[in-house]
């Protein structure tokens, strides 16, 4: 009887062999500042949820504010609107100007198609006094003018008075005489040096073919050597068949 209650005794009795730990509790204001943290935390993103959910809508305008606004609609219209003005007259201004460039130029041509013209008439008048004086061809005019590199261009005018019943028919040649520091005298015939190394030819051609009955104007240029000038200019007209003797006139270059 005594060893049935043993058994019926260990089977509710409580045993001791397990391990039991024991924890140190956590302070108390540690666990009131999580709290409170997780507090707050619940309650920004409440708000930040409900500001997001529900948008608060603006308030209204005054009377004041609504003017202002309406004066800065009103004034962005007017910026536009002279920004606009401003495009058209400047792109107009650019067309006026392009013009009056263009203007300028074909006034400047007329101006020395004009000059051209007076001397021509010039030219024309003193062939119209020489018609009833002597008879023959003659040497107007010889004009010599210096240009940039050396080179020089002519212009000669040839006329035949006496009221001439035949052309003129005969050639040119022309000559250059150049001096350098020297008193010595080079003189470019009208036709190409040869004997020139470099190949560079004082730019008058062979003797020029001649054909005219009252009057004819001869125009070109030709280059001298570096550092030399042309002092004398020399025009010589030889009719064709050679029975007369030939015209010379020379001018001198200062």
């Amino acid at each position: 009887m005594r060893n049935f209650h043993r058994r019926w005794s260990a089977l509710f009795a409580v045993s001791a062999r397990h391990d039991i730990a024991i924890r140190r509790a956590r302070p108390r204001w540690l666990s009131l500042l999580i709290m409170a943290f997780v507090f707050s935390a619940v309650i920004v993103l409440t708000w930040w949820a409900a500001r997001n959910a529900f948008p608060l809508s603006p308030p209204p305008l005054t009377a004041e504010q609504i003017s202002v606004h309406e004066h800065e609609d009103v004034l962005k219209r007017e910026l536009a609107d002279w920004q606009r003005r401003t495009a058209s007259l400047e792109s107009e201004l650019s067309m006026r100007e392009g013009s009056q460039a263009t203007l300028t130029q074909h006034a400047e041509t007329l101006e020395q198609e004009n000059a051209q013209l007076k001397e021509e008439l010039a030219y024309l008048q003193k062939l119209v006094a020489d018609a009833t004086r002597e008879a023959g061809a003659k040497i107007q005019d010889v004009r010599l003018e210096p240009l940039a590199n050396n080179t020089y261009r002519y212009r000669i005018l040839l006329v035949q008075g006496g009221n001439p019943r035949n052309d003129f028919e005969g050639t040119v040649r022309l000559a250059a005489s150049t001096g350098e520091p020297s008193p010595q005298k080079v003189t470019i015939e009208a036709v190409p040096d040869r004997n020139n190394a470099s190949g560079n030819t004082s730019g008058l051609a062979a003797p020029l073919p001649v054909k005219f009955k009252y009057y004819q104007r001869l125009e070109g240029v030709f280059r001298v050597p570096d550092g030399t000038k042309v002092q004398q200019f020399t025009v010589q007209v030889n009719k064709k068949g050679g029975g007369t003797p030939a015209i010379t006139r020379s001018i001198n270059i200062k």
